[in-house]
């Protein structure tokens, strides 16, 4: 049962990296969808080559958080793994125990699916985080310097 609670608590704690990391990059000026598919992208190392994808490669504060989440994706991954390696080798071909690691890790992934799709839950999450990262750093604020920018080399100046 003790692997199946670390596999629960590492994929909690990866959903929890990768709604931050959206947030984040809303917080940049980013579109919610787009946010929240290219956090879940760079965590899971599936690089889409978009035009959104280009939208944080130019974007330095994104560039950082898309960074930090490649690597701790790439963590989180191997930390599953080696768990569930581990828990079925400690068994030592208990039927029965296997099953019983298989079953709380269901349960465990079936709630978690089960807070990932709940509007709620998701909108108190996402306000938290929200509030937490306005007040802890400088990524609602926008620089005038920023907002004057029009695109394609272009920018409105003095």
């Amino acid at each position: 049962m003790g692997a199946a609670i670390s596999i629960f608590v590492l994929m909690s704690v990866s959903i929890f990296v990768v709604r931050i990391a959206a947030v984040a990059m809303r917080l940049t000026g980013l579109d919610d969808a787009s946010a929240r598919f290219q956090a879940l992208s760079a965590f899971s190392g599936t690089g889409f080559t978009t035009r959104e994808s280009e939208m944080i490669f130019n974007y330095p504060v994104r560039r950082r958080i898309t960074s930090v989440l490649m690597i701790i994706g790439n963590l989180g991954l191997v930390g599953v793994f080696a768990t569930l390696v581990a828990s079925i080798v400690q068994t030592e071909g208990d039927v029965n125990a296997v099953v019983t690691q298989l079953g709380w890790l269901l349960a465990g992934i079936a709630l978690l699916w089960f807070l990932m799709l709940n509007k709620t839950a998701d909108r108190v999450m996402c306000s938290l985080i929200s509030r937490l990262l306005n007040a802890t750093t400088q990524l609602g604020r926008r620089s005038y310097h920023r907002v004057l920018q029009i695109g394609d080399g272009l920018s409105v100046c003095e």
